[in-house]
């Protein structure tokens, strides 16, 4: 039989071990920030030419690992707009009312769903230049994908430029 001091003993050892290990499992949310901004500028770069779009538009693998992680993007921006809400309406923090703007209009503008119809779009002109072209019409070939490039990169650079500018704000705002 174990004494009631023993028994105390191993409660408080039990639950030291219980807060010690949901203490490490607690997230840095400008960590996850600046790692899904790592991730997407490394998916971007591969997207802004015509054959990592080749490459993203014929690999399913691809597309599902680019769209979860743009559904992860989503899910922390949120998650983060609610924490710096809450700090702005402690603080009334410029700098958290400019994130709180900005994370608005990645969600409203940049969607998961606006990217998916966006990139379908893009694949199907891959299809499309890939079809009508061939040795002899090279030069409107290579037009052609220079055209395509250019939208495909506009539109990449503004969901990088958004993505950043969150991230930016994330350290500005001391939320660790």
């Amino acid at each position: 039989m174990l004494s009631n001091l023993t028994k105390i003993s191993l409660g408080v050892i039990i639950l030291c071990i219980a807060f010690t290990s949901n203490a490490q499992r607690k997230y840095s949310i400008v960590k996850v920030i600046d790692d899904l901004r790592y991730n997407w500028d490394e998916t971007a770069i591969s997207l802004k030419d015509y054959h990592g779009i080749q490459e993203f538009c014929s690999s399913k693998v691809e597309k599902e690992k680019t769209l979860k992680l743009l559904d992860d993007i989503h899910h922390w921006d949120t998650t983060l707009y609610y924490v710096v809400k809450e700090k702005y309406e402690k603080t009334q923090d410029k700098e958290a009312a400019a994130t709180l703007k900005d994370i608005e209009t990645l969600e409203a503008d940049f969607t998961t769903l606006n990217f998916k119809e966006f990139i379908q779009e893009e694949c199907g002109q891959i299809k499309v230049i890939r079809d009508d072209f061939d040795a002899v019409t090279i030069k409107q070939y290579e037009k052609a994908i220079k055209k395509f490039e250019k939208e495909l990169v506009a539109y990449i650079n503004i969901i990088t430029e958004r993505i950043d500018i969150i991230d930016e704000h994330v350290h500005h705002l001391q939320l660790d």
